[in-house]
């Protein structure tokens, strides 16, 4: 299914992603507007899923099976920008590194954009409340389950989304995830820094923070 996706980028967001403040939006106003046309211009986002019994759900890990506690059912998503945005950010490198960082993190943000745009279509087609999406490598959901959620969803056919032996996505700008269903309101549940996986070299956690927050 090929997803829409509009201007503008949250620039606030992009600023955060670039760990710059919104003092800083002044300075990279210019870059980050042209990097935005070259990224809608790049993009072609594509996204499936697959509704799922949960018990059919191969998955392991604390923090996931906390998230699908309420729920029988589960949607299965992958979505991607597509290959341009890897192109796009590959020739970047080789021209102007700033650049390519600001195309990265907007890149990051617009695949964001395109999951949200997305399980807002699952939520109108589907019977129940819907958890927010879980992905492999968030809390202790091992990302060596990356290439089984692929599967399921018959990613490299249907949508062109493939994974590494180091279960890493190509493209590189897509998303995998696991939304719960349920029969009665949920919201599923954030992993704890106690179960991620990531704890010990979290720079979000060494600073006090949450990456709920």
């Amino acid at each position: 299914m090929n997803i829409a996706v509009t201007a503008p980028l949250d620039r606030k967001r992009w600023l955060a992603a670039l760990q710059s403040g919104e003092e800083a939006l002044d300075s990279l106003q210019a870059q980050m507007d042209l990097a935005e046309q070259q990224l809608l211009k790049a993009a072609d986002p594509k996204a499936v899923y697959r509704i799922m019994n949960k018990a059919d759900i191969k998955r392991e890990g604390v923090s996931i099976e906390k998230h699908l506690a309420e729920c029988e059912k589960v949607a299965v998503m992958g979505a991607t920008l597509g290959m341009g945005i890897d192109d796009l950010i590959r020739r970047a490198q080789i021209q102007d590194m700033s650049m390519a960082v600001i195309l990265d993190c907007g890149a990051s943000l617009l695949i964001e954009e395109v999951c949200d745009t997305f399980q807002a279509q699952i939520d109108a087609q589907t019977d129940g409340y819907l958890t927010a999406r879980f992905s492999p490598g968030y809390g202790d959901y091992p990302l060596e389950y990356q290439p089984l959620i692929i599967r399921y969803i018959d990613g490299p056919r249907k949508i062109g989304l493939n994974v590494t032996s180091n279960n890493l996505m190509v493209p590189r700008k897509s998303v995998t995830a696991l939304i719960g269903i349920s029969d009665h309101p949920v919201t599923g549940r954030l992993a704890t820094c106690g179960e991620c996986v990531l704890r010990e070299k979290c720079t979000l956690r060494k600073e006090g923070k949450f990456c709920g927050d």
